[in-house]
This record gives C-alpha cells, structure tokens and sequence, in this order.
C-alpha cells in the first residue's frame, strides 16, 4: 500500500465512523450492523498499512492530522466496546480470523524477512552452555538477542548484549554475597557500576573483553552514536555468549 492509498483508506475509515455516528443518532439501526462491519474492515486495512512503516517523513499537514486521527480512538470504537461487554461469548470485533491473520501476517513479516533467512541466521548463533543455572530472566534475555540476530534486528542485539553482561554480573555478584539476594526485584545500575562488579568476577584478558563489549561495543549503540550491521551483531553476540560462558565455568 503507497502513502497515497493509505491516506485515501484512512480518510475512508474517517468518514464510515461518522456514518456510524449518525446511525446511532438518527436510530437507522437496520444499517447500523453493516456500518460496524465496514468500520471494521476499514481499521484493519489502516492499521495494516500503518504496520508497515515505523516512520513517515515529510508528510504535509493534512497527511499528518489524518494518519495521527486514524491511531486514535473513534466514537464507533466506544461502541463496540459496549457491545462487546455485553456479548456473553466475550467475542472481540477486532478479533482476527485465522485466514485474515495468515494474510496479514505472510504480508508484514515476509516483506522484510523470509523464514530461509530466519533459519539461517539463527544457526550462526552459539548456544550457551552452563554447569550451573542462571536466572530466568538472563535466559529470556539470552533468547531475546538470539531472535533479534535471527529476525536482522542488529542494532537491538548489541543492545541485548549490554543487557545480558549487567544481568550475569549481578546475578554472580550475588551468589558471591557481595549483596543481598534480591528476588525478582530488580537492581539498577549504571556503567561505573558495572565497572566494579565484573572486576569483581573476572580479570585479566576475560574482564578487559567483558569491558570492551559493554563500553565500546554496545555503549555507543545503545545511546544512539553508532548502527551496527549484521557482521558486527554477530560477532558482538558471539562474543558476549563466550564471555558469559567463562565468567559462569570461573565462578562456579
């Protein structure tokens, strides 16, 4: 879908809410179920479209009032509200189909991305392997970074990477009773912090590699001086796995 077509849909989806509005008004309740149907149809295809682009430049003021009206809420969204709160059956109007879910879905993820590529890229990823356990939220990081890579999301990689360097330091400065456990709570640091706690686990070549990822890998990155490319992602992410591989097997 252009710009320009999505602009028309999104003008269109205006104009039906208002058909539904007065509808309600005017108590034409015979046309009133079609109306809902033809809204609906309508979001989807602009909330379709809108998926699509994370950003749109240079769009002129009529452009701009139209595209940010049509995220925001519609009388008619009220509507279905109510009439979904008194359905007993719970059914949801924005509820996809499983066919308008494949259509939809085959349409935004593989425009970017086929699974051939999703495949092949998460098997250049290294696997993680630990005699001891680690947290749950340090292995879902580990997976988040993991699917980032595999997804091309490269930028996002590098910043899990930081991430799952602070999220091991604390977790083995803990089981070291350098502080309290701390639960599902979560302990925030900054980087001088972080500074303490992997000298405090590591030294030599392996603290000066730990140090390297989070400073002058992922630093930059994550504070929007530098975007990285796949190579670099994956060599970060290799290197932030075999980092924390060692710091766990030094401190069992």
């Amino acid at each position: 879908m252009t710009i320009k077509e999505l602009i028309q849909e999104a003008s269109a989806l205006i104009e039906t809410d208002r058909h539904v509005v007065r509808a309600i008004v005017e108590g034409d309740f015979d046309s009133l179920p079609t109306l809902i149907a033809e809204f609906r149809d309508k979001k989807i295809r602009v909330q379709s479209g809108l998926s699509k682009l994370s950003v749109i430049e240079g769009a002129d003021d009529s452009t701009r009032e139209t595209l940010s009206r049509v995220q925001r809420e519609f009388p008619t969204d009220s509507v279905l509200k109510k009439i979904e709160s008194s359905d007993e059956e719970g059914d949801s109007f924005y509820e996809l189909s499983d066919q308008e879910a494949s259509d939809i879905g085959s349409d935004l993820l593989y425009s970017w991305i086929s699974h051939h590529e999703y495949v092949r890229n998460i098997f250049k990823v290294n696997t993680l392997i630990l005699q001891t356990t680690i947290p749950s939220a340090l292995r879902q990081y580990i997976l988040e970074a993991r699917n980032c890579f595999a997804l091309e999301q490269n930028n996002a990689v590098i910043s899990m990477c930081r991430t799952i360097l602070e999220a091991a330091a604390k977790d083995l400065c803990e089981k070291k009773g350098f502080f309290e456990p701390h639960g599902e709570k979560v302990i925030e640091i900054n980087p001088e912090v972080f500074n303490q706690l992997i000298k405090a686990i590591s030294k030599g070549k392996l603290k000066r590699r730990a140090i390297k990822i989070y400073y002058r890998e992922a630093c930059p990155v994550v504070h929007g001086d530098m975007s990285v490319k796949a190579d670099q992602a994956l060599r970060v992410l290799r290197e932030t796995t075999d980092v924390i591989q060692q710091l766990y097997s030094l401190n069992e």
